[in-house]
C-alpha cells in the first residue's frame, strides 16, 4: 500500500495535459481510445504512473507502447482502482474548514446587527420620552437632547448598514464555496491508476502510447435527404451523432467513426436443429387481436425542426474493404456528458425518378416518391433521415440502409396537387344455390384520381384483397373490377398494385370490388 501511495504522489509531477487523448475510434457500442504522453526519464529502472484512466476500460484491451532513449524496455504494469473521494477529499476538507470560518464570521455580524437594533430601540425610547413628566427640559436642554439623540442614531444606523453589506458579501462567498464543494462531490467518480515499470540504458525523453477499449460510447448515422423536384436530384447528407459517458472528456482528439460491429463477436453462431410440431389452436379472441394488430401496423411521419444548409468539409474514408471508418476533419471534442454531438461526414447526389403512390383504402391521399440507384463506393448504414422537398421540411423516416448497386426510395410527403377520392358503390349480401346454399358478400369501391401537375407523373395505386385462411371460403375480384398490374407485392399475400401514367391535368378511375362466398352451414366469417 505504501508503495502504491508513493506512485500516486509521483503522479502529481506530471502536467495535466501530459496524457491527452490523441485519437478515438468510436464503434456503435464502444470506443477505442489512444492517449499519448511524454516524460523525461533517467537511466536505470523506474516506474511511470497515470491515475486518470476511466474505470470502465476493458483491462484485456489495454495496449502499451513506448519510444525513447536507446535501450528503453518496458516491464510489468498493474492497474489499481482510485476512489474519487480520495482524490478530492483534501480540497473538500479545506473547503469545509473555510466554510465553517465564514459561517462563524456571519454569526458574529448577526450579533453586531442585533446590538445595533437594541441601540436604536433605546434611542427611540429616549426620543419619545423627552419633555415628559415633572422634569421639563429648558430650551437649551432640548437642543442638547436633539444633538445627542441625532448623533447617536446616525452612528448606529451607519454601523448597521455597513454590517448588512458585510453580511451580503459573506453570503456570496459562502454560496460560492458551497457550490464548489457540491461540484467536487459530483466529480468523485472512480478512476484507474496505471503503474508501469521500465528500464533505460540512458536518460532522455520517452513517448508512451496507451490504448484501450471502453464502454459507454456510441455513434449512429443521421441523414438529411434533400430532394430537388425540378432537377430530379436527391442530395444525401451524412451526419454522425456521437454520445459518450466514459468518464473522460475527449478534447481536441482525432475522431474516427468505425463501420465495424464488435458486438457481433468473433464466433460464428452454431446451427441448431429446427423442429416443427402441431400446436393447439389459439383462442379465437387472441387470433382476432393478432390479426387486428397486424392490420393496424402503420408508420407515421414526424417532422422535426428544419436545419440550415452550409458548406462543410467531408470526412475521409480510411481503412480497407474489411475495416472501414470515417475520419472526422480536424480535431474534435466530445465531453463525457452523454449529450449528442453531431459531425458532418459526407454528401452525395443521386439522380432519381419521381412518382406518386396512394393507398386509398387507408388514406385518400397521394404521396410523392423519389427512387434511384445507389452507386457509392460503400453501403450507407441504417439511420434516421430528415426529409426536405425543395428546401421545405416534409418529415422524418427510418432509412433501412442500402448497399452499392441497390435501389433506394423514400416518400417525400403528401402531394397536394394530386387528389384522391375513395367511394363505396356497392355493399350487399345474397344467397346462391338450390341444394347447397352459399352466402355471398360483395363490396365494390370506385377510386378517382386527378393530376393537378403541369407534367405527367407515374402513379401506383395499392389495395388489399381478402385472403382466405380456410378452403371453404372463396374470394375473387368482381367482374367489373379493373384488373391489377401486380399481385402479392413484396411477397405479401393479397396486396395488389395498379401502375399508371397520369398525364398533366388528367384523371383516372378504377373500380375495385371483391366477392366472398362461403357455405351456409358455416357460422360466419371474420375479418370482412
Amino acid at each position: 500500500m505504501l508503495r502504491f501511495l508513493s506512485v500516486l504522489v509521483f503522479l502529481s509531477w506530471l502536467p495535466p495535459a501530459a496524457a491527452a487523448v490523441e485519437s478515438v475510434t468510436v464503434f456503435p457500442d464502444r470506443a477505442t481510445v489512444t492517449r499519448v504522453f511524454e516524460v523525461d526519464i533517467e537511466a536505470g529502472s523506474g516506474e511511470l504512473t497515470r491515475s486518470d484512466l476511466p474505470i470502465g476500460l476493458s483491462r484485456d484491451s489495454l495496449r502499451i507502447a513506448a519510444t525513447g532513449p536507446e535501450g528503453l524496455r518496458l516491464g510489468a504494469y498493474q492497474l489499481e482502482t482510485v476512489r474519487g473521494s480520495e482524490r478530492v477529499s483534501e480540497r473538500a476538507r479545506e473547503l469545509e474548514v473555510r466554510l465553517q470560518e465564514l459561517r462563524d464570521e456571519r454569526g458574529a455580524i448577526d450579533d453586531d446587527i442585533e446590538a445595533r437594533e437594541m441601540q436604536l430601540v433605546l434611542l427611540r425610547s429616549l426620543a419619545g420620552g423627552a419633555g415628559q413628566g415633572d422634569a421639563k427640559l429648558s430650551l437649551d436642554g432640548w437642543s442638547d437632547a436633539v444633538r445627542t439623540v441625532g448623533s447617536g442614531a446616525e452612528d448606529v444606523l451607519s454601523a448597521r448598514r455597513q454590517l448588512q453589506v458585510d453580511r451580503r458579501e459573506l453570503d456570496k462567498e459562502i454560496q460560492r464555496l458551497e457550490q464548489e464543494l457540491a461540484d467536487l462531490g459530483q466529480r468523485q467518480q472512480d478512476t484507474l491508476a496505471l503503474a508501469l515499470a521500465y528500464e533505460s540504458a540512458s536518460a532522455g525523453t520517452a513517448r508512451f502510447t496507451v490504448e484501450y477499449t471502453v464502454g459507454g460510447a456510441y455513434w449512429r448515422p443521421v441523414y438529411e435527404w434533400r430532394l430537388d423536384t425540378g432537377a430530379g436530384e436527391l442530395e444525401i447528407v451524412q451526419f454522425a451523432e456521437v454520445r459518450q459517458r466514459t468518464g473522460e472528456d475527449w478534447s481536441e482528439a482525432e475522431l474516427h467513426l468505425s463501420l465495424s460491429r464488435p458486438s457481433a463477436g468473433g464466433r460464428l453462431p452454431e446451427v441448431s436443429s429446427w423442429w416443427v410440431d402441431v400446436v393447439s389452436p389459439e383462442p379465437a379472441a387472441k387470433a382476432d387481436r393478432t390479426r387486428q394488430l397486424m392490420s393496424e401496423a402503420e408508420v407515421a411521419m414526424q417532422a422535426p425542426a428544419a436545419g440550415a444548409q452550409a458548406d462543410w468539409a467531408s470526412a475521409e474514408l480510411v481503412g480497407n474493404e474489411y475495416t472501414q471508418a470515417y475520419r472526422v476533419p480536424g480535431r474534435a471534442s466530445v465531453a463525457a456528458d452523454n449529450q449528442p454531438h453531431r459531425f458532418r461526414l459526407d454528401a452525395h447526389r443521386v439522380d432519381v425518378a419521381l412518382s406518386a403512390r396512394t393507398v386509398p383504402r387507408y388514406q385518400p391521399t397521394a404521396w410523392l416518391y423519389a427512387e434511384g440507384g445507389w452507386e457509392g463506393d460503400l453501403a450507407l448504414p441504417p439511420g434516421s433521415a430528415t426529409l426536405y422537398q425543395d428546401d421545405t421540411l416534409v418529415g422524418q423516416t427510418r432509412f433501412a440502409g442500402v448497399a452499392p448497386g441497390e435501389e433506394l426510395a423514400s416518400s417525400f410527403g403528401v402531394d397536394d396537387r394530386i387528389t384522391v377520392e375513395y367511394e363505396m358503390v356497392r355493399d350487399d349480401r345474397s344467397t346462391e344455390g338450390m341444394l347447397r346454399k352459399s352466402n355471398v358478400l360483395t363490396r365494390v369501391h370506385r377510386i378517382s384520381i386527378s393530376n393537378g401537375h403541369s407534367r405527367a407523373i407515374d402513379l401506383t395505386v395499392f389495395d388489399a384483397m381478402p385472403v382466405s385462411r380456410d378452403e371453404r371460403i372463396e374470394v375473387a375480384m368482381t367482374e367489373s373490377s379493373t384488373q391489377p398490374d401486380r399481385r402479392d407485392i413484396d411477397e405479401r399475400p393479397g396486396v395488389l398494385a395498379w401502375d399508371r401514367e397520369l398525364p398533366a391535368g388528367g384523371a383516372l378511375d378504377l373500380t375495385v370490388g371483391y366477392r366472398l362466398s362461403f357455405p351456409d352451414d358455416l357460422p360466419g366469417v371474420q375479418g370482412w
